[in-house]
C-alpha cells in the first residue's frame, strides 16, 4: 500500500484506555465519606475548568470544592487576575471522594477515578483546564499518556493545546504546596501559570483540530521517493528528515538503516524503506545549500558521515537544542515531549517503542520486526512534528527560515 497513510494500529492505541468507566468499587472511598462522588460546582462563565487534587474535610462537609485553605488562597490568586473562583470557572477535583486523613491518593485510585474527569470534561466543554498539582497532572496527562508521572514537576508552567479534548491544559502549583513552603518563587511562578491559562481561556486550540498522521505519505517503494528527492534538491528549500535504524550509533558491529523520512517545508512530509538506491540522491540532497532541521541533529549527522560518507552541510536548527533555549528544565528537550506540550500531539509510538530499544549487550535493537507501514508512519510523524515544533521555535525565539 502506498499513499498518504490514515489507519495503524500505531496510532490511537495510547489513549484507549480514556474512555473507561469509573472504579469505584476498587477504590471504596466512597464509603468512608459524607459527600461521595461530589459533583462539579461554579458557573464557569469564562470557559476555565479548575481541577483540585482531592475534598479536604472541610469540604467533605460542606459537598463543594475548593473552599478551605487552599480555595481561599486560590481564590485570592485568581481575583488578583480579575477571575471570579466561583463565577467564572467550574469547579471539580482529580478524586472525587474524600480520602481516609487526606492521605495523597495512590496511583490506582488515581486510574480508577480518571474517567470521572473525563466525562466532566465532555460534558462542560471548557476552553481551558487548569490542573492543581500533581494528583490532577497524573489524573489528566498521565491517563492520555498512559504513564505514571514519576517527574511531575516537568509539567508545571506548560499551555498544552490538547488535539485529543480541543481544549488547553494548564497544570501549576497545587495552592496547599504554597501554603506549606511560603515560597515567593513558587507563588510568583504560580501566578504566572494562571495569568497565562487566564489567556488562553478566550478560545480553543483550533478550530479544525489537525491530524498529522494523515499528512504522512508512505512510500513503499525506495525508487519511487528517488523523484521527490532529486526535485527538492533542484529546489533546495528548508526541510526536516529523520532516519529509523536497528541502533543508536552507526559504529556498532552489524549497524544498519531501515527508513527515511523528509519533510518538505512543512506541505509535504514522505517516508520510505532505505536502499542502496537512494544513496546517491540523498548525499546530493544533504549536501546542498537547503536549510536542514532535526530533533538531536547529530544523530542524523553521524549515520549521514558513516553509511553515505559525506557530511550534512547547512545545518540550520535542532529542535532539541532550541528546547533547551527556551526551558532548560530537565526531560524536557525530546521530540515526544516538546510535540506534545506545544503541539498537543498524542503519544504515537507506543506500539512500537520497545522494538526500538536494545535488549542487550549487541546493541541492536528489533527494528526488523515492526510492520513497515507503521514504522514508516512513526518515522514520517518525526520529520513532520519536527518542522512543525522548529516553525513554532522560531517564532518564539525570533528566527526566520
Amino acid at each position: 500500500m502506498e499513499g498518504f497513510f490514515s489507519t495503524s494500529k500505531l496510532i490511537g492505541s495510547a489513549n484507549s484506555n480514556t474512555n473507561q468507566l469509573p472504579h469505584c468499587g476498587s477504590c471504596g472511598l466512597y464509603r468512608d465519606c459524607i459527600s461521595p462522588k461530589m459533583k462539579p460546582s461554579g458557573e464557569g462563565r469564562k470557559k476555565i475548568l479548575i481541577v483540585a487534587e482531592a475534598p479536604g474535610e472541610l469540604e467533605d462537609i460542606k459537598g463543594t470544592q475548593l473552599i478551605g485553605k487552599s480555595g481561599k488562597l486560590l481564590k485570592q490568586l485568581l481575583k488578583e487576575l480579575d477571575i471570579s473562583l466561583h463565577k467564572d470557572c467550574w469547579k471539580t477535583n482529580a478524586i472525587i471522594c474524600r480520602p481516609k486523613n487526606n492521605e495523597t491518593p495512590s496511583n490506582e485510585k488515581i486510574r480508577a477515578c480518571s474517567p470521572n474527569l473525563f466525562k466532566t470534561i465532555k460534558k462542560l466543554n471548557p476552553n481551558v483546564v487548569i490542573l492543581l498539582g500533581g494528583v490532577s497532572v497524573q489524573s489528566l496527562i498521565g491517563t492520555i499518556r498512559n504513564e505514571t508521572m514519576s517527574t511531575r514537576g516537568i509539567w508545571m508552567g506548560w499551555q498544552i493545546p490538547l488535539q485529543k479534548l480541543n481544549i488547553w491544559i494548564c497544570p501549576t502549583y497545587h495552592p496547599s504546596y504554597l501554603l506549606r513552603t511560603q515560597d515567593s518563587v513558587v507563588e510568583l511562578s504560580m501566578k504566572s501559570h494562571l495569568r497565562a491559562a487566564i489567556k488562553k481561556a478566550k478560545s480553543k486550540p483550533w478550530t479544525d483540530i489537525p491530524n498529522y498522521e494523515k499528512q504522512i505519505e508512505i512510500i513503499n517503494r525506495p525508487s519511487k521517493a528517488i523523484s521527490f528527492i532529486r526535485d527538492i534538491t533542484k529546489k533546495a528549500g528548508p526541510f526536516a528528515f529523520d532516519y529509523e535504524a536497528n541502533c543508536l550509533k552507526p559504529e556498532y558491529k552489524g549497524s544498519e538503516m531501515y527508513s527515511c523520512s523528509i519533510c518538505y517545508k512543512g506541505k509535504r512530509t514522505i517516508a520510505f524503506p532505505w536502499a542502496d538506491c537512494v544513496v546517491e540522491p540523498m548525499k546530493a540532497l544533504l549536501s546542498n545549500k537547503s536549510k536542514k532541521i532535526a530533533a538531536n541533529m547529530k544523530f542524523e549527522h553521524r549515520w549521514t558521515h558513516n553509511k553515505l560518507n559525506t557530511s550534512v552541510k547547512n545545518w540550520f536548527w535542532d529542535t532539541m537544542l532550541a528546547a533547551h533555549v527556551l526551558n532548560n528544565s530537565k526531560g524536557v528537550s525530546g521530540l515526544k515531549f516538546q510535540s506534545f506540550v506545544v503541539m498537543g500531539q498524542s503519544i504515537y509510538n507506543e506500539h512500537i517503542e520497545s522494538l526500538l530499544k536494545a535488549e542487550d549487550k549487541s546493541h541492536l535493537n528489533r527494528i526488523h520486526e515492526v510492520d513497515m507501514n507503521d514504522l514508516l508512519l512513526y518515522n514520517g510523524l518525526d520529520s513532520l512534528l519536527e518542522y512543525k515544533l522548529a516553525e513554532i521555535q522560531m517564532k518564539l525565539l525570533r528566527t526566520k527560515l
